[in-house]
């Protein structure tokens, strides 16, 4: 595509840029907090990964989703993506504190 053809769309493509900064910028706050609930789980001998939560978790988020109108399926599947990564973050840390997943110490 030609740059005279791409200008109407440079606009949006900023947009679009500065949204996905936000994103990742939120993603790195979430995290944050994942890290301080695992040093809190690890404390109090909670295992780190805790299936209800999760799925009330996905649950809400869909629901989120689907109230602005994005597709409740896509967003279940975006949020276990994120859940994943946050199980193996809490289990590195947890390991890294000598104590296991499963509550264990």
């Amino acid at each position: 595509m030609s740059a005279d053809r791409e200008s109407p769309l440079a606009p949006l493509r900023a947009e679009i840029d500065a949204i996905d900064a936000e994103l990742v910028a939120l993603l790195g706050r979430r995290f944050g907090v994942v890290r301080r609930v695992a040093a809190v789980k690890h404390r109090h001998g909670i295992p780190a990964v805790l299936p209800e939560r999760i799925e009330a978790v996905k649950r809400q988020a869909a629901a989120r989703g689907e109230a602005v109108g994005l597709d409740p399926d896509f967003v279940a599947r975006l949020y276990q993506m994120i859940i994943d990564e946050a199980c193996r973050t809490e289990e590195r840390l947890f390991a890294s504190s000598g104590g296991t997943s499963d509550g264990g110490e």
